[in-house]
């Protein structure tokens, strides 16, 4: 979408009003692109602190215009090899306000290349002969729009123009070629209204839009710098202005109730004397007041934009779409848009002589916790800009150098900017550039207490304007506590399964909420799905009643809540729950049901207050046409057993599924644009490769950027802040262990017998994370202590392949980064390995149909150890069942085994004595019986080994 700005005359603030109404869409997350067309008179970036050298010294408009001018003489000529370089726009544009985490940016294409002497003289000839005619007959000056109209709706969302005032040329090009939308501004004298009158209905006349080539033009005509002193004045210049322009207002503003006259900017004096957009946090109030008086120019802007314009999202509205919140306003940003990181708070600019020097000066302030930019000659210019005190050290002979005159040329124009010229030993005073700076003189010697006391009040803010502490101090995200209603500002990222949850609800009436630990549902619930029916979502569900009751409240509390909302004194003890469904009927269509942590109404053990909920549940939704409307939340390992109890609740559960990528940016971008703040570039990106797609993410990830806020720089959240937390390891272990110090010494042993159990050690020494299942913990005894720490996130119940509830690491950083389990891990080691060993062989028995040969032998046996050590071991009910088999059919065989041979030597005794006293003496006889006697010998042996024996032993004993 392009805006043209245009006035018939000047002096009525179009050009600011264009700067304020881009500084206020940058800052809402739009692409902004500004475009000074007011060739004869530049200056567009003269509204920001921004270094306005820079800006001029870059080519911009004229320069690309010329250079279409000459890609198309090199077309016409049929020269080839010529570079088209009016096609790289990046040439042409200056940045602003860089693109930030929420992909809101301001760039600009200045005027043109007029910094010096020479290009000025230049930039002016070159426009005195520009014709716009011949640009556009000749030189195809229509392929150029097009062009450029394409290439910026590629690149942004709305493009603003400033254009030339009056009937000129260039204002009609502006608003003929480019423009979907005009903003006129008028000032009230009778000049302005004609003129400006005139020049709306030539905009909207047939002849134009046939140039135009019949593309539809929007035209919104401002009051402009209307003094509001002279009640009498004003009524006249209102119904003048009524008279003159009402007819052309477009019908979004209309159907949204505006008028043209409900778009008038006030006469600000201070504003007329300082033309500038405000950007510095601590000026708030000031920016406070104009975004007010530019807020329903905007607000049009949004109205008059196309649907699937990004700007179009900004328009005001009493909810927002699927939050139940307003519509997104411009943002008061707590960091200043013209930067992306949060600035140092020194920096030193010295000579490559006084290295030594700058060295000790940056100790010394970093030890008195300073934030000091790295003291390096090629030092980037943009820190330089941006540092709160820039300390330029002088001394004899060094000359400075040309980043140190660049560097200085660049702070010059910031009226932020604090310059302090550091004087050393052997220097006569400050050179000619630096005298009009108080200077530290350091000539007898650094004397650092004075150093430090007047950085420090360098560094002092002024004092804040801005009123609204609760917002400033307010942090956008809830760590590891679930988001609460008031925090529904900040839910993001879960709009899909929002959306999920209100159909099914429009549909059956009811929803089952369920999901592992830490899966967001009661988040989702209570910041996503409560504000959602407040706001309407459903037919008629802005009036229904919410009742919010958790697991552990039990039937008491909740017939409480239900009778309180009758108007009745004895309505907390004179209705029965039989009866109040009926009374509630009379007074609503219907009431809202939160039953959060259901699973605590499952493992209630007071079986009174556990039946007696149920019960009532039951009776509030088996009527004919209930009016409770039950909103179930469970974790998933409690599905089971709560569709044999309630069924009634639980018959369509809905799970909420894992975040995707995107949504998880979204978490992390969103919540901080919603209150001004702002991730330094790649902290977004680093934060989410840190958390990983673990399964406990989620709080995992909250509660890192909680810390990472209350460490915030200048409205940043910093790099430097997020290595100070020690990222998302260090936080995972400081939970950790300030969970384990507060447990008692049993349940301490309990913990380290379930974290063990939760992790394995594979051939190269890495700890891969275990399935636990639910069903063992109980049996050990470690059940208590493994939902604690469900509860504070450290663990997450998920399912294995059965689906079968499983306890499981929320992220694997727990197990390299907290000292103590590690220390664990390494003391249980041989345990670890030969648990490990045993699944293994378990698992390679059950995939073999659980052969006799594949079970433990004696040796295998004597390492495992006695009977009972399998709680020691922590095995899994496989390995469990293999080992106790393997130990049956160890003491069967033996048993066995000892019977045979017992009985074959008794036999081939009792054989050899016969043999003995035998009256035959046939010597073949003889030899087979010996034959048969060693053959049953040999068979005892083979008993007595606990190996089968082989096809050739076999053989041999029958042969």
């Amino acid at each position: 979408m392009i805006v043209t700005f245009y006035s018939y005359k000047g002096g009525v603030g179009r050009s600011m009003a264009l700067a304020n109404i881009a500084d206020q869409l940058a800052r809402s997350g739009a692409r902004v692109l500004m475009v000074d067309f007011d060739l004869e008179a530049p200056g567009l970036e003269h509204f920001f602190p921004i270094d306005h050298r820079r800006v001029r010294g870059r080519e911009g408009l004229l320069d690309l215009l010329l250079a279409f001018k000459y890609a198309m003489s090199v077309a016409a000529s049929d020269t080839d090899g010529e570079e088209d370089a009016f096609r790289d726009l990046d040439r042409y544009i200056s940045t602003v306000y860089p693109r930030g985490s929420d992909g809101g940016c301001l760039d600009l294409i200045p005027a043109g290349l007029r910094q010096t002497d020479e290009q000025i003289t230049r930039y002016g000839a070159e426009l005195r002969r520009f014709d716009w005619q011949d640009f556009y007959y000749v030189w195809s000056g229509e392929l150029f729009f097009e062009w450029f109209r394409r290439v910026c709706a590629e690149r942004y969302d709305i493009v603003l123009v400033d254009s030339r005032t009056g009937v000129t040329e260039l204002g009609g090009v502006c608003a003929y070629q480019l423009a979907d939308a005009v903003v006129a501004l008028c000032a009230p004298n009778l000049q302005n209204v004609e003129g400006t009158a005139w020049m709306v209905r030539h905009f909207l006349s047939p002849q134009v839009r046939s140039v135009r080539g019949n593309r539809p033009l929007e035209v919104l005509v401002v009051p402009a710098r209307v003094d509001q002193q002279d009640a009498d004045l004003l009524d006249t210049f209102a119904n003048r202005f009524r008279a003159g322009f009402d007819s052309f207002t477009p019908s979004t503003l209309t159907a949204a109730g505006l008028s043209f006259w409900d778009l008038q900017v006030p006469y600000v004096p201070g504003c007329a004397f300082e033309e500038q957009v405000i950007t510095d946090p601590g000026r708030a109030a000031e920016r406070r007041g104009l975004a007010r008086a530019y807020e329903n120019l905007r607000h049009a802007i949004a109205l008059v934009a196309p649907e699937n314009n990004a700007v179009a999202a900004l328009r005001s509205a009493p909810v927002d779409e699927g939050q139940g919140r307003g519509a997104a306003e411009p943002l008061e940003t707590q960091y200043d848009p013209t930067t992306r990181f949060a600035s140092a708070d020194v920096l030193l600019s010295f000579h490559p002589v006084d290295r030594d020097t700058a060295l000790e000066i940056r100790d010394l302030l970093t030890v008195h916790g300073l934030r000091v930019a790295d003291p390096l000659p090629d030092q980037s210019l943009q820190e330089a800009v941006r540092a709160k005190v820039n300390l330029v050290l002088v001394s004899p002979g060094s000359e400075q150098s040309a980043y140190q005159r660049r560097a200085l040329a660049s702070l010059t124009v910031r009226s932020d900017a604090r310059l302090l010229p550091v004087l050393l030993p052997g220097v006569s005073g400050p050179p000619t550039e630096l005298e009009r700076y108080a200077f530290l003189d350091f000539r007898s010697g650094l004397d650092a207490d004075r150093l430090l006391k007047i950085v420090r009040a360098g560094l002092r803010p002024p004092a804040p304007t801005l009123p609204d502490r609760d917002r400033l101090n307010r942090c956008p995200y809830p760590g590891l506590n679930a988001f609460s209603e008031a925090e529904a500002d900040v839910f993001f990222g879960r709009d899909k399964v929002l959306q999920d949850v209100l159909s099914a609800m429009n549909r059956y009436g009811t929803c089952a909420i369920t999901g592992g630990a830490g899966s967001g549902k009661t988040s989702l619930v209570h910041a996503g799905l409560l504000p959602a029916l407040r706001a309407g979502k459903l037919p008629g569900s802005e009036l229904w009643p919410i009742v919010t009751v958790r697991g552990d409240r039990g039937v008491s509390t909740l017939l409480a809540k239900l009778s309180a909302l009758v108007d009745d004194p004895t309505a907390s003890t004179g209705f029965r729950p039989e009866d109040l469904n009926e009374v509630l009927g009379r007074r609503y269509q219907h009431v809202v049901v939160v039953l959060d942590h259901f699973e605590e109404v499952l493992t209630e053990s007071d079986d009174t207050q556990h039946e007696g909920t149920i019960a009532l549940l039951r009776t509030l939704t088996s009527t004919r046409d209930p009016v409770v409307v039950p909103i179930t939340v469970l974790r998933a390992d409690f599905l089971v057993q709560a569709s044999e109890q309630a069924p009634f609740l639980v018959g369509r559960p809905l799970v909420v599924p894992s975040m995707t990528v995107d949504e998880m940016r979204e978490a992390v971008v969103r919540p901080a644009q919603a209150y001004g703040l702002q991730l330094e570039p790649g902290l977004t990106d680093r934060l989410l490769n840190d958390v990983g797609g673990e399964p406990g993410s989620l709080p995992l990830l909250q509660f890192t950027l909680r810390e990472v806020w209350q460490r915030r720089r200048q409205g940043y959240l910093t790099h430097e802040s997020y290595v100070e937390t020690g990222g998302v390891r260090s936080s995972l272990t400081r939970a950790a262990e300030q969970l384990f110090t507060s447990f008692s010494a049993d349940d301490r042993t309990r913990a380290r017998e379930l974290l063990l159990r939760l992790v394995s050690v594979d051939a190269r020494g890495r700890h891969p994370r275990l399935l636990v299942p639910m069903a063992t913990l109980a049996a050990s005894g470690t059940a208590a202590v493994c939902e604690q720490m469900v509860r504070q996130r450290l663990l997450v119940i998920t399912a294995d392949a059965q689906e079968e509830p499983c306890v499981q690491l929320a992220h694997e950083a727990l197990v390299d980064a907290w000292p103590r389990f590690r220390t664990w891990i390494d003391d249980a080691r041989s345990l670890l390995l030969l648990r490990e060993q045993l699944s293994a062989a378990a698992e390679e028995w059950e995939r073999s149909e659980r052969p006799v040969s594949a079970l433990l032998g004696e040796q295998g046996l004597t390492l495992v150890g006695e009977q009972g050590q399998e709680a020691r071991l922590g095995l899994g009910p496989l390995a469990t069942e293999y080992l106790a088999v393997s130990r049956a059919d160890f003491r069967r065989g033996r048993s066995i085994r000892n019977t045979m041979v017992v009985l074959l030597i008794l036999y081939s005794v009792a054989f050899s004595y016969v043999a003995s006293a035998s009256l035959y003496t046939d010597t073949a006889i003889l030899v087979s019986q010996i034959a048969l006697q060693g053959s049953l010998l040999a068979l005892a042996a083979i008993l007595l080994r606990r190996t089968p024996p082989s096809r050739r032993e076999r053989r041999s004993l029958f042969l």
